[in-house]
């Protein structure tokens, strides 16, 4: 398991950085901008059937077309967000990225002006957790159908409530 998890009769943390993201989030950005690539993926965890491991070294590669990333957060997270911000810059298509605000970064500073932002509102539930990661997140948008300049919300607590419901239903 990764993200949070029961140990015992507390929550720990696991010693992964690999969150593989809920489709209550990532299905609607995949039908809004024809996302086409998984650029941050596993065999486990990949979101669309053209997909990058770790072996491939997406931070080597061309990512040409409209692409999702939900990179590892760790040290690195700048060198991927940073990537997909020149991608966006020198191949065609849009970068539609996910990961944690770190805006007291300079990387952060480096690539907002030329994104659209959305913030959510809500515990992302990674490897679809019943309990939401905490930290603040959001998505950030690069390129062809980018509004850039423009930040919006994305009501995450509403979808999973919603999707919670049509469940049980």
């Amino acid at each position: 398991m990764m993200g949070t998890e029961v140990i015992g009769k507390i929550i720990g943390i696991s010693k992964s950085i690999e969150y593989s993201t809920p489709r209550t989030l990532i299905d609607p950005l995949i039908k809004e901008f024809d996302i086409q690539t998984d650029v941050c993926a596993s065999r486990l965890n990949y979101k669309l059937p053209k997909y990058f491991t770790k072996e491939d070294n997406a931070l080597s590669l061309e990512w040409h077309g409209n692409c999702w990333m939900n990179p590892p957060f760790d040290r690195n997270l700048g060198k991927w967000v940073k990537k997909a911000h020149y991608e966006s810059q020198t191949t065609t298509g849009t970068k539609v990225c996910l990961f944690p605000v770190r805006s007291n970064t300079n990387w952060w500073n480096e690539v907002c002006p030329d994104a659209e932002l959305r913030f959510i509102n809500g515990e992302v539930n990674f490897n679809d957790e019943p309990r939401g990661l905490w930290w603040p997140m959001c998505i950030m948008i690069f390129g062809d159908k980018a509004k850039i300049g423009h930040f919006f919300t994305i009501n995450y607590r509403s979808a999973r409530s919603a999707l919670k419901q049509k469940e049980s239903e």
